[in-house]
């Protein structure tokens, strides 16, 4: 997998770096990517055997559940509608351009979060009411995705130190879920996906997709350019076997290029 990953990234650049006409460009990035919510409901808590169930029937914490909840309780409810929360990314980016477009290569690297609320019901006969109290208590997702894009930008404008341009790409992607728990009074639980003490057990997988965007680079100096953009990319997020959807994804990105003398089509 790793030559895959080094062949991808440096045979399109090695290639286009023979043409005199073509100009090497290198770029880092910062920004804020929208997952698609069909892999988040794997951490809503009953999706696995190792799950909120089995850990509020773990008698190792059954003094611990006691003294917090001091009445009978069980958990009533699981999460509905689980989602990502907006995570940050982070990456580079490698290109060669000409006097039409840029071809590159991107690596970029995220981390995803959920925050959900499962409920417990807690029998208090000082209630006020023949129900009991319910309280939601927190269920906690981390996953990390890497995103290698790889593809040619088109300009749709290149005039006076400015470039608009529309990116079109392909994607490979890895996933890998890192650790899923709950939190009762302060503490915390895990929520095992694998194999209890087994290392490199978590959910998670290679997939693939296909990407547009909309960018805009400006020069503020010989060498550097701002560029802000957009991606939209409809790709397949592989969790195990049964769970490997594609989805709409979006990120949203700012990132510092550096390359010798301007972007524009009169330095090329």
């Amino acid at each position: 997998m790793k030559k895959l990953i080094l062949l991808l990234l440096f045979s399109p650049i090695l290639f286009l770096a023979q043409n005199d006409k073509s100009k090497l460009v290198i770029g880092i990035n910062i920004g804020a990517h929208s997952a698609n919510k069909n892999t988040a409901g794997l951490y809503k808590g009953d999706v696995t055997t190792n799950n909120i169930y089995t850990i509020f029937n773990t008698p190792n914490y059954q003094t611990n559940f006691d003294n917090y909840f001091q009445y009978p309780y069980s958990v009533v409810e699981t999460p509905l509608n689980s989602h990502y929360r907006i995570g940050l990314e982070v990456g580079a980016h490698i290109g060669q351009r000409n006097k039409n477009g840029e071809l590159f290569i991107e690596m970029n690297f995220l981390n995803l979060e959920v925050q959900e609320y499962f409920t417990v019901a807690i029998d208090n006969p000082n209630n006020s009411t023949p129900d009991p109290t319910y309280q939601p208590l927190p269920i906690f997702g981390e996953e990390k995705r890497t995103l290698i894009n790889l593809g040619y930008s088109i300009d749709l404008y290149n005039e006076n130190d400015i470039i608009v341009g529309f990116p079109f790409f392909a994607q490979l992607t890895n996933t890998r879920l890192q650790r899923n728990y709950i939190e009762v009074n302060g503490q915390t639980y895990n929520i095992y996906h694998g194999q209890i003490g087994q290392p490199n057990t978590n959910p998670g997988g290679t997939g693939a997709g296909l990407g547009i965007g909309l960018t805009g680079s400006v020069k503020f100096n010989k060498q550097f350019s701002f560029m802000a953009g957009y991606y939209a990319q409809y790709s397949r997020i592989n969790m195990n076997d049964n769970l490997k959807p594609y989805g709409l994804h979006h990120s949203i990105f700012a990132r510092i290029i550096f390359g010798k003398n301007s972007l524009t089509k009169e330095a090329i």
